[in-house]
């Protein structure tokens, strides 16, 4: 949905053939879609004062300033091709910003199509006002009850997208950058804002950025806005946009990967956890299930976190599990009536972790198929074979220090999420009020363990995609030409402990590989190590970093954005990265660093 209350009228527009199929492919592989309101706006907006203050007010019908050239126009491709979603042209002008306010609820197709033609039909009515008065104020009103819709229908469904997907045709014969930024409209919730750049290649382009990346800098569940926002693009070159939604896209036939290792085991209670069923036996009639502290204390020990995913009453549970004494046992625990799919998805949102290191136990043959259907990436266990669990290999974890302590962390991080909700100054300050400090170690034998696990464990910030083996760790220690760096932190609601390693190659003033937790993201630790490296090594030239680019570290690597590395080499996967010499090292002293 866009502005077609303003702008109502469609073009005519040949566009390849090739270019036209992929829109209609792209619609075709979409199950359900979010009914957002797409409009123009300005990058440097402050109206209404700016429209008799800025030189380049342009005004519109309803007296809001136009920032594309002949603002959204709606094109058709003719009477023999059908693409059911729209296709909009736009022409960006100076500060000129294609935005809406957000909202992740997803609709079938159907729904939508209905509701375009409403919007439509009623835009039609409007524009067939003879007085431009009364048109202006049908306008004025139209936007605003669009917007209030999107607001007020927002989490109403159980349905979590897969993401926010954007397709963008670019007819020009050179890449074309547009910057993603989504951000809260509460400024208690301003955090830091979901930003990431999009190189649009000549020809069609498709992205589709996971939601589990968005909700890591968004509060999805209160008022956001979503921009994009072109960096010097000429108001001459069109883009022609088609879905800009979230999206959850229609199952697939394979099967997608899971991990090697589980890191958390999701359970069901009833018949699971205990024999019996907590509504309709009654608590004292249960019975706790045998074993099954043992299994869930050395599951923890091994730092494989535990957590529910049950169909109950949620109050009559915790009170169950708090009287059979269990009940600190479990982080995150969902107990709703909600689908167990649903359940399973909030919990790896919870953690930050991917949905292919979570194994599901339930003893309903039912309720393992619905996830199955909804989740294959996730592991399935029949309640009946519990007490194989701990001899499973994919449940075979080291136990280390820092993996016993998983669990703590995690309710370290609740109160940290409860006390920065409820912090009423920027995100910056919160994190300042947190005393983060980054401990900054050269590599010892003594870390060797912990860096092995990191290495086997970290998906979304490593920058190398390696796997080293406890041998290679011992070579890179002894390798007098390289700078091996291990990274702790803590704050003042508990110790992290070991969350990232790196290594320069001295020689060649290059950093090779950099991998952290997923625990310390968004908390600007890696900002505070790669400032460090650089003032460290900068006085030796221009600074490299080389890393290996794939789908789950790109939304990691915008840190390199934030420091304004060039990109000088990109072959295949591998990038590689220039901070010349001469520039000002940025450094937000956030994050106390201390090196050891």
């Amino acid at each position: 949905m866009y502005e077609t209350e303003v702008y109502l009228k469609t073009i005519q527009e040949n566009l390849p053939q090739q270019v036209i199929d992929e829109f209609a492919k792209t619609y075709d592989e979409v199950k359900l879609m979010s009914f957002l309101h797409w409009t123009e706006h300005c990058v440097e907006c402050s109206m209404p004062s700016c429209f008799t203050t800025c030189d380049l007010y342009s005004p519109r019908i309803d007296g809001k300033c136009q920032r594309f050239v002949n603002g959204i126009e709606n094109v058709q491709f003719g009477q023999n091709i059908e693409v059911h979603q729209k296709v909009l042209k736009i022409k960006f002008k100076k500060w000129g910003v294609y935005a809406t306010q957000g909202n992740s609820e997803l609709y079938k197709k159907i729904e939508i199509q209905k509701l375009l033609n409403k919007d439509y039909n009623l835009s039609k009515l409007i524009h067939l006002s003879p007085s431009g008065y009364i048109k202006k104020k049908l306008i004025q009103k139209r936007y605003s009850v669009k917007k209030n819709n999107i607001i007020n229908n927002q989490n109403k469904g159980v349905e979590i997208p897969d993401g926010f997907l954007i397709e963008i045709y670019n007819p020009c014969n050179e890449i074309l950058r547009l910057g993603l930024v989504i951000r809260n409209d509460d400024y208690k919730y301003s955090k830091i804002p979901f930003q990431y750049k999009l190189d649009l290649k000549p020809g069609y382009n498709k992205e589709l950025i996971p939601f589990t990346e968005i909700v890591k800098r968004i509060k999805a569940n209160v008022s956001y806005r979503i921009n994009l926002i072109p960096e010097k693009i000429d108001r001459d070159i069109p883009l022609y946009f088609g879905i800009t939604e979230f999206v959850k896209l229609k199952e697939h036939t394979y099967t997608p990967k899971r991990a090697k290792k589980v890191k958390c085991v999701v359970w069901d209670l009833d018949n699971t956890i205990w024999n019996g069923i907590l509504i309709e036996d009654g608590l004292k009639a249960l019975k706790l299930k045998e074993g099954i502290v043992d299994i869930l204390t050395q599951l923890e020990k091994r730092g494989i976190i535990n957590s529910i995913s049950s169909k109950n009453n949620f109050d009559l549970a915790m009170e169950a599990l708090e009287y059979f004494g269990i009940k600190d046992f479990f982080v995150h625990p969902k107990i709703s009536w909600f689908p167990k799919s649903k359940s399973i998805k909030e919990i790896a949102l919870n953690f930050n972790i991917d949905l292919n290191t979570l194994m599901f136990i339930d003893d309903s043959k039912f309720e393992r198929r619905e996830v199955q259907e909804i989740l294959p990436q996730v592991r399935l266990i029949d309640a009946a074979n519990y007490k194989t669990l701990l001899n499973l290999e994919e449940l075979k974890v080291a136990i280390t220090r820092d993996g016993a302590k998983r669990k703590a962390f995690y309710l370290n991080e609740e109160k940290r999420k409860q006390l920065s909700d409820d912090y009423e100054g920027e995100y910056f300050e919160f994190l300042k009020s947190c005393n983060i400090k980054l401990e900054i170690n050269s590599l010892q034998e003594i870390h060797f363990e912990r860096v092995y696990e990191l290495a086997q464990r970290t998906n979304q910030m490593n920058f190398s995609g390696n796997r080293y083996t406890k041998n290679d760790i011992m070579d890179i220690y002894k390798n007098k030409d390289l700078s091996s760096y291990v990274l702790k932190c803590s704050d003042k609601f508990g110790d992290y402990g070991i969350v990232g390693f790196g290594i320069v190659e001295k020689k060649k003033n290059r950093l090779i590989d950099l991998m952290f937790s997923c625990r310390i993201q968004s908390k600007r630790v890696e900002h505070a190590f790669l400032n460090y490296i650089l003032e460290y090594y900068i006085k030796f030239g221009d600074f490299y970093v080389k890393y290996k680019f794939s789908e789950k570290n790109k939304f990691s690597a915008q840190v390199f954005n934030d420091f304004d590395f060039e990109t000088i080499k990109q072959q295949g996967d591998l990038r590689e990265l220039k901070f010349g010499k001469e520039r000002e090292i940025p450094n937000d002293q956030i994050i106390i660093t201390v090196k050891k």
